[in-house]
């Protein structure tokens, strides 16, 4: 989101109104990555015991939303997770233009400083070691953190807000419907008909890639970003991670898109083996899916697209006005999916 350049005048009064002879130690420095939030560096002098030197100022546009990112936040990090701590948080504030928060500034700087796939290239044989590694450690660590506190939290400070994936469902075709759009709505009911929950929930981050963690020099993963948060199985979050790393959004130019699309496939094939190794109890029926999943996304190209439809059904979109270029993708697919895969030490096959 676009920082608002009058923004900055408000941050110092409403910080010495929270916290009596706090003052700013210098301007507040705008921060970038923020796709829905507006996010303010502040240094802090004459603070509170306890309050850091620097902090971020976040201003959400969605109260309710807010309300719900900033329950998740505070709660797993008073159960100790890696996230920073929440010191402040006010209602909306019609100079801001949303409700606002205040919390730690955490050092460090995400694994992909940017989305400039060459650079991604260049650094290829530390992404293969590190990242992989970071994203299921932290993934594995948020599924184990406790989900009633939290979701008791979220319920108390954003009633309103999706939680689970069945209020999902219901916020999509609510949206859907305001739109006008039947067609939505009836795909939206469809999805929902199919949904069956197969084993025990947790919290999921929901938007768990690369740019929301922050790792310092000494290696310690701070995550970010809990607006996305959902209680929902292990998949939910595992699928996402998985499908992103095999998808990377990056900047390249033609010829290289393939190569970053295959190191991608290679990523996401790391991260789920390594969360598989840290949370085996989470392990199931869906992991068979999951497998399958990024191996689709290994034989398709960067303008293609998959996506699951349901249960175990998926949809391959191949960008392509040729239909010799289709057939040969559909072979290529067909080739990949006759390979067994394994789980839980168990060579499976798929009928197509």
């Amino acid at each position: 989101m676009t920082n608002n350049p009058e923004i900055p005048a408000e941050l110092g009064s409403l910080i010495a109104e929270a916290w009596p002879g706090t003052t700013l130690a210098a301007e507040p420095t705008p921060l970038a990555g923020g796709f829905w939030a507006s996010m303010y560096r502040l240094q802090l002098a004459g603070q509170p015991p306890g309050v850091p030197s620097e902090v971020v100022f976040r201003i959400a546009p969605d109260a309710a939303m807010g309300a719900k990112e900033l329950a998740v936040q505070r709660t797993v990090a008073e159960l100790g997770f890696a996230t920073p701590p929440v010191r402040l948080s006010g209602p909306v504030d019609e100079r801001l233009g949303g409700s606002w928060s205040v919390m730690d500034f955490a050092a460090g700087s995400p694994p992909l400083g940017d989305l400039n796939g060459i650079a991604a290239l260049r650094r290829a044989p530390a992404l293969f070691t590190h990242l992989p590694v970071q994203l299921a450690t932290a993934m594995a660590e948020i599924h184990a953190i406790d989900p009633e506190p939290v979701t008791a939290a979220v319920a108390t400070a954003a009633p309103s807000v999706a939680w689970r994936v069945e209020d999902l469902f219901e916020h999509f075709e609510a949206g859907a419907d305001a739109l006008g759009r039947a067609d939505l709505s009836s795909a939206v009911r469809a999805l929902a008909d199919r949904s069956t929950v197969k084993g025990p929930t947790v919290i999921c981050h929901g938007d768990l890639h690369p740019f929301n963690l922050l790792v310092d020099q000494a290696g310690e993963v701070t995550v970010v970003d809990w607006t996305a948060a959902t209680r929902a199985e292990p998949a939910f979050d595992v699928a996402f991670t998985a499908l992103l790393l095999a998808n990377p959004p990056l900047e390249a130019p033609g010829p290289l898109g393939g190569v970053i699309h295959w190191v991608g496939g290679r990523l996401a094939r790391r991260f789920i083996a390594r969360y598989r190794a840290l949370a085996p109890d989470h392990e199931g029926g869906d992991e068979l899916l999951i497998l399958l999943s990024a191996r689709l996304n290994e034989c398709v190209r960067s303008p293609d697209l998959v996506s699951r439809l349901g249960g175990d059904e998926f949809a391959v979109v191949i960008a392509a006005n040729d239909e010799s270029v289709a057939v040969m993708m559909a072979e290529r697919i067909l080739a990949a999916l006759r390979e067994p895969f394994v789980v839980n030490g168990t060579r499976l096959t798929v009928a197509v």
